[in-house]
């Protein structure tokens, strides 16, 4: 896997063994382990991804040798202390839009999450170029708005943070629950783009980045999942009566 995702271009390749064992200790020794197995194969430097930041500094110190700079996955509102492990060890980190104790809910708490945590990484003295902004993705099949939300967000926060501050995302999350899961992702990458997004938490040996930005807008199947992403859809209902018709690609 390692090497399919280097030959299909990944800038990083993203490491997490929150679910290998319930214990911390075994979870530190696995980072561990695994930063080392894949610094071995492969030259491309690595997202050290938990949610416990014991896991994160664990992956971090396995890689303190490596000559390519970190990229932490990730710090928000929670845990800003994430942003003192990016500082420590001079790594890159993702912000997410997160608040203290929930997910946001439109694009102005995204907004205001993402942008408290811009700042909090400014004053520890991290550049925005370091900073890869994360304004949540949730499943559109949840709520119709969703995919606006998300693209509002990346549009507004590339106004405000300019061209030198990265924004991404798990952008597959938009398709959980939905048939043809492929194209909605394809689609909805597109967009994303389109609205000032420059990278993405992705599986680049499923999604080649070329076809996407050379998709046929006037096919029927690309029509129909964008009027979902953009909440024309209602209930993703007419996306869902084509798929049962066989007109969509699977």
């Amino acid at each position: 896997q390692v090497e399919r995702q280097v030959q299909a271009g990944s800038d990083f390749l993203d490491l997490n063994v929150d679910e290998i064992s319930i214990r911390i200790e075994e979870q530190q020794q696995a980072m561990r382990w695994l930063v080392d197995a894949v610094h071995q194969m492969s030259p491309l430097p690595l997202s050290i991804d938990s949610s416990k930041s014991e896991i994160l500094r664990a992956g971090l110190e396995a890689s303190a040798d490596h000559p390519q700079r970190p990229l932490l996955n990730s710090a928000s509102l929670e845990r800003p202390d994430v942003l003192d492990l990016a500082r420590e060890f001079n790594a890159q980190v993702v912000v997410s839009a997160a608040g203290k104790s929930g997910m946001p809910s439109d694009v102005e708490e995204r907004l205001g999450y993402a942008t408290r945590m811009v700042e909090a990484a400014q004053e520890r003295g991290l550049a925005l170029a370091d900073l890869y902004i994360d304004p949540l993705i949730f499943p559109i099949s949840v709520d119709g708005r969703y995919g606006e939300h998300a693209f509002e967000a990346i549009r507004q926060l590339r106004a405000r943070f300019g061209a030198a501050v990265h924004i991404t995302g798990g952008f597959s999350n938009v398709s959980f629950g939905l048939p043809c899961r492929h194209l909605i992702n394809d689609v909805f990458l597109l967009l994303a783009a389109e609205a000032g997004a420059d990278s993405a938490i992705m599986d680049p040996t499923t999604t080649a980045l070329a076809d996407v930005f050379h998709m046929d807008r006037s096919a029927r199947s690309y029509q129909l999942a964008e009027d979902m992403l953009l909440g024309k859809d209602e209930y993703c209902a007419q996306f869902i009566k084509a798929y049962r018709k066989g007109e969509l690609e699977s």
